[in-house]
């Protein structure tokens, strides 16, 4: 069935699966398991999904997160029809196949702006007025919030109708979706971190790294906070404990919402978080496991999407909460937000639609952030070959660094490329911090980004008063132009494939101190 919706002003042509549902279950029907709860919703649509060109990796996520497709019965389709409640369910939704080819599930949440001339009471009264239930207010901008519909058909309906309310400046589907972890699985040891000094041990060339141990003799990274974002982290992990700061927290789904909790206790464990944390920020001088690119910053480890599952509303407010943490806790000091931030979220291969509120919340961290000099922010782009970076619409966004990865030969590997590739570092069989306090070596887009981050940590803690842009360029500078006779960087320095070149810190932090 042929569906419409809006997304940052554009009219988006959408495909509905005809008679596929998606149902949440709740925690005590999950447990009894899911092929009992299909089989009292109807019958299973896990061959309608991978007809639709939904792989296994996908399909396995949303059932880690409690959600399953289901052809429903008459009782189910009736209760749809009607706005009823489902027995054992926590929500439900409509299956979108989006322009990407990319899946989404439509409920009744959505994100919408208002004009911001109304005053906040003026907003909640127009909201009201067009039957919309307030769940989440979002501070990072101007009468935004994350709202249910009581009276349209779905999300997908409301964003429609409110379309042409002028009180609006804008209402998008709040899609639950996979947003997976850039990285690619690898065995599980690895016995040195050539990407702080490449020997040319294991094939490598000599000096392929980021030139870490000069920027070491200048700073450790103290003073500077870094910001991971993630699906999630463990804390207790005995090379990343230590620098894990009180602003940590993390986001869970609830009956009631997506709600904020600032704290550890509780925070769920992600193998993959904790690389990327370690590739950061892993302690020195302990005894124990290897060392980050900034071992003396202090972490802010923010947890959301715990099951690879969830919407862009809730990553918009982790990056705002980055920037800022009193959009989440109203006890915080706006000016204690991270200096450096840093994801590796997002699919691989695919394209990824942006959102407007996301698209706020980056740009609210970009120039609010740091008190005003702003955040400079790091993402991993896509792994893949050659697939193209502007189809990234997160990535592609004029706020976001993106980060591709290197070898230990200094050469490209599998990844995406385009214009707005800005660095690349080392990202192929590195060591960092894995779950459950162990090391080991993995390969992804996920884990250069992190080691760049770090990098642009080590040069803030030399010179805390650079803005974002004024790093930004330290960064692109200070780049080493590397992947051999045959590749060509243009005039302004840049490389489809390499961006502005391999990162290297030395002269990052030599450039930002003034010795350089």
């Amino acid at each position: 069935m042929a569906r419409q919706y809006y997304q940052r002003g554009n009219l988006v042509e959408a495909e509905e699966l005809d008679d596929v549902v998606a149902v949440r279950m709740d925690e005590d029907t999950h447990a009894a398991g899911l092929r009992e709860a299909e089989a009292e919703l109807g019958t299973s649509a896990r061959s309608e999904i991978r007809e639709a060109g939904v792989d296994d990796e996908t399909t396995e996520a949303f059932a880690r997160a409690r959600w399953v497709f289901v052809k429903p019965n008459p009782q189910i389709r009736e209760a749809f029809a009607t706005g009823g409640e489902v027995s054992g369910a926590e929500a439900t939704g409509k299956v979108i196949r989006r322009p990407s080819g990319r899946i989404g599930i439509a409920t009744d949440v959505l994100s919408v702006q208002l004009q911001p001339n109304l005053s906040e009471e003026e907003a909640e009264r127009e909201l009201d007025a067009a039957g919309l239930e307030i769940l989440n207010r979002l501070t990072f901008a101007d009468n935004l919030y994350e709202v249910r519909t009581r009276t349209a058909q779905d999300a997908l309906a409301a964003s429609v109708e409110l379309h042409d309310n002028a009180r609006f400046v804008f209402a998008e589907p709040s899609f639950v979706e996979h947003v997976p972890p850039r990285f690619t699985p690898a065995d599980p040891r690895f016995d040195e971190q050539w990407q702080w000094h490449n020997t040319g041990a294991n094939g490598g060339t000599p000096g392929a790294d980021v030139h870490i141990e000069p920027a070491w003799d200048r700073t450790l990274g103290r003073g500077a906070r870094v910001a991971v974002i993630d699906n999630g982290f463990d804390t207790r992990h005995e090379d990343l404990v230590d620098g894990v700061g009180p602003l940590s927290g993390f986001y869970s789904d609830g009956v009631v919402g997506t709600t904020f909790t600032q704290q550890t206790v509780g925070m769920p464990d992600s193998d993959h978080g904790t690389f990327c944390a370690g590739m950061a920020g892993a302690r020195q001088g302990n005894g124990k496991g290897g060392v980050g690119a900034a071992p003396e910053s202090e972490l802010m480890l923010v947890a959301c999407l715990g099951d690879q599952v969830g919407t862009q509303t809730t990553l918009a407010r982790a990056v705002a909460y980055a920037a800022d943490p009193s959009t989440e806790s109203r006890d915080s000091d706006p000016g204690d937000g991270a200096d450096v931030l840093v994801s590796s979220l997002g699919p691989n291969g695919a394209e990824w639609d942006l959102t407007r509120s996301l698209e706020l919340a980056l740009e609210f961290a970009a120039t609010r952030g740091r008190q005003g000099k702003g955040l400079p922010i790091f993402w991993a782009a896509s792994n893949g070959r050659n697939v193209d970076i502007l189809l990234d619409e997160v990535v592609s966004h004029p706020d976001v660094i993106a980060v591709v990865r290197s070898d230990n030969r200094d050469l490209e590997n599998n990844a995406a490329r385009g214009p707005e590739v800005e660095l690349i570092a080392p990202g192929v069989d590195v060591l960092s911090t894995t779950s459950g306090g162990g090391y080991g070596k993995s390969t992804g887009t996920s884990f250069a980004a992190p080691c760049a981050a770090g990098c642009a940590a080590l040069a803030l803690s030399a010179n805390p008063d650079l803005t974002r842009d004024e790093l930004r360029e330290i960064m692109h500078k200070s780049a080493d132009h590397i992947g051999g006779p045959g590749v060509v960087y243009d005039a302004n320095g840049h490389n489809d494939d390499y961006g502005f070149g391999r990162v290297n810190a030395a002269k990052a932090v030599a450039l930002a101190d003034g010795s350089l």
